[in-house]
């Protein structure tokens, strides 16, 4: 029997400003397949180490469980939101 082709998961960032009680408030929503599966964040403020990183800021479902790494552009964001939806 065929293999079905594998569908990649549709994800779209939105703009978002997000209350975090500082100065990183930049924040995306992410859907994956119309579903609200995270939130990133920014890292905006000098005393961040990895200022001008994303973060997961909050996960959802699967995303919940995952401990994130911070990631240097949305792409890198979305390829791991990706994965984790798949484990």
């Amino acid at each position: 029997m065929a293999k079905a082709p594998s569908v990649e998961t549709l994800v779209v960032l939105t703009p978002i400003k997000v209350d975090t009680e500082s100065p990183d408030s930049d924040g995306r929503l992410v859907m994956a397949n119309g579903m609200l599966v995270a939130i990133l964040i920014h890292l905006d403020a000098p005393d961040h180490e990895n200022m001008g990183s994303w973060l997961l800021e909050a996960g959802f479902g699967r995303l919940q469980r995952l401990r994130s790494p911070t990631f240097d552009t949305l792409e890198q964001a979305t390829r791991w939101v990706r994965a984790g939806l798949r484990s």
